[in-house]
Order: C-alpha cells, then structure tokens, then sequence
C-alpha cells in the first residue's frame, strides 16, 4: 500500500486566511495560515507544530461540519491562547 503526502492549500472567505493543511494519507500532519489577502508562498512551510498540536488536542471538541472549517476554528483557538501569552515552545 502506497501512502501519498497531499498539501492542500485553500483561501477562507469567512476568516480571511490563507490556509495550509498538510495530510499524510488522511491524517494531518501540518497547518499553516496567512492572516489577510496578501498572497503567501507555503512552498517552503512544514507546518507551524503548535498550531497542529492545538487541532489535535481539541480536535474532539470541534464544532465544524468540514475538515476545513475544523481546522479554521483550531487556528483561532490557536491565535487567541498566543494573544493571552500561552508560550508554545
């Protein structure tokens, strides 16, 4: 069996982002976004960990009807535990 890597790179009109989502055969295994419309290049980008740690801690708690909007929702979780000074290193 042959397990493929997929990025899947997506604009979020209702968030305003940019958004990156890395998957190994189903699973994901990176997330990156751009706030804004300004263009962004994620060629370089493996993911930013702590965002991808926030999606599967509170995975189990998402309310969205897609993987997409699940994953937009663990970024504002993300942003706003940053915005209270939650260090993630």
């Amino acid at each position: 069996m042959k397990v493929l890597k997929s990025r899947i790179e997506y604009w979020s009109n209702d968030y305003d982002r940019q958004v990156l989502i890395i998957k190994v055969g189903n699973e994901i295994v990176g997330i990156d976004f751009m706030q804004g419309d300004e263009p962004h290049d994620f060629s370089d980008s493996i993911g930013t960990p702590s965002i991808l740690a926030v999606y599967n801690a509170a995975s189990p708690y998402l309310s969205g009807d897609t993987e997409n909007e699940c994953v937009n929702q663990a970024i504002n979780i993300w942003f706003e535990l940053s915005g209270e000074g939650i260090d993630f290193r």
